[in-house]
């Protein structure tokens, strides 16, 4: 089995690559709180999920495998050879230089549309599947109806990442009832829909916190400093997702001497942005 093909090149790379929410009949929207959006609405009529993501991505990507991609979308020389030197690169390790051939840069403005375009060959085979899917970069949930539709996934997943040389990590990856939870990105999701923050979250909220509390920044600064950064933890986690309880976020809040939580209840849907 071979990658699909994106279609005749197009002579640019899409911006419309950096974020991917795919649904039923080819259906497509952006961004990570579309795609939160996306997997609430359908959960009603699935039962089974397959959640997970890629193992240690920017490092994993093959040079050869995305350059093979790229040039499906893209006929235009001087850009494939921009993305070439943007590939290509040397490091010095004690005085022995080595090409690298696998991996990107964490702090390339390139990296990140490269990244999404990597993960395209498994957006156009979950699409012929025809089951509920989403991805947000190297995140991606599948919603089933059945078993048999599921493995059926999970098999195509598998086949797409070991043609890309990638590996699922195996800490995030859940299947199972949906009943039983899962997170994506961010968020708690059940068979009720968006029911809280990931642990996961939390916990980098709370690190963020901490580290704040120990930069050295005048006493008097400090605590306009922590709520300015906790009104903008709550807009993020309200924003454009309904039923979001904020309970334990005014718990927490309430801890650290802070107002920027009020009492905790479920909230109406605020407009995404």
């Amino acid at each position: 089995m071979s990658l699909p093909r994106a279609g005749p090149p197009t002579g640019s790379i899409s911006p419309q690559a950096v974020t991917t929410c795919r649904g039923e009949a080819g259906e497509e929207k952006r961004g990570a709180k579309a795609a939160v959006r996306h997997v609430r609405t359908r959960l009603p009529s699935q039962h089974f999920v397959f959640r997970s993501d890629v193992k240690s991505y920017y490092a994993s990507i093959d040079h050869a495998v995305l350059l093979g991609l790229v040039r499906d979308r893209v006929d235009d020389p001087l850009v494939l050879l921009l993305v070439g030197q943007y590939l290509h690169r040397t490091v010095d390790e004690n005085g022995l230089y080595t090409s690298v051939i696998r991996g990107i840069s964490l702090g390339c403005p390139l990296s990140p549309v490269m990244a999404a375009i990597y993960l395209e060959p498994l957006d156009r085979r979950m699409e012929a599947l025809g089951l509920t899917y989403a991805r947000f970069m190297d995140d991606w949930v599948i919603l089933a109806p059945t078993r048999w539709s599921l493995r059926r996934a999970i098999v195509t997943v598998n086949q797409t990442l070991r043609e890309l040389r990638v590996e699922q990590h195996p800490d995030k990856t859940f299947i199972g009832r949906i009943e039983r939870g899962f997170t994506f990105p961010g968020y708690w999701i059940t068979e009720k829909g968006v029911t809280g923050v990931a642990p996961s979250a939390w916990e980098a909220f709370r690190e963020r916190v901490v580290r704040l509390y120990e930069q050295n920044a005048p006493r008097e600064e400090l605590p306009v400093r922590i709520e300015r950064y906790v009104r903008r933890w709550k807009r993020w986690v309200l924003s454009g997702v309904r039923g979001v309880s904020t309970g334990a976020l005014a718990q927490t809040a309430a801890g650290l001497g802070l107002s920027a939580f009020g009492p905790g209840k479920r909230l109406r849907e605020e407009p995404s942005e």
